[in-house]
């Protein structure tokens, strides 16, 4: 299901999305995800105060919701910061269904777009 989810964001954000360590050399939890939106204005943070029905996180399980600040481990494995504040940590479970999937994505979609609206209206 993980791989669905990449391949679902991947078709509707294109290359406006990056994985964040995602690399051949290194295994991955199946479950789980990184993934930045690039763009100015499109924070992790005001993506979930966007959406409707996705709960995820910023950053990994141990990371602190008090500050506004980037996983220190997508930093220090390379990522560029201002990629790594857009950054959500997706995960999907046991009973997660394509359908799931579909409507998160969707979710995301018009968050992304809403964020970007304000962003022309509010310079």
């Amino acid at each position: 299901m993980r791989d669905y989810l990449e391949i679902r964001l991947k078709e509707t954000f294109k290359d406006k999305i990056q994985f964040n360590g995602k690399f051949k050399t290194s295994d991955r939890i199946p479950n789980t995800c990184n993934v930045s939106f690039l763009g100015s204005g499109l924070e992790g943070r005001k993506i979930l105060t966007t959406v409707k029905k996705l709960q995820a996180s910023v950053g990994a399980a141990c990371h602190s919701d008090a500050v506004s600040r980037p996983s220190p481990i997508l930093v220090a494995i390379g990522v560029p910061y201002d990629i790594a504040m857009n950054a959500l940590r997706l995960s999907v479970g046991r009973h997660t269904s394509k359908k799931d999937i579909d409507l998160i994505v969707e979710d995301l979609k018009a968050a992304v777009e809403s964020l970007k609206k304000e962003l022309i209206v509010c310079p």
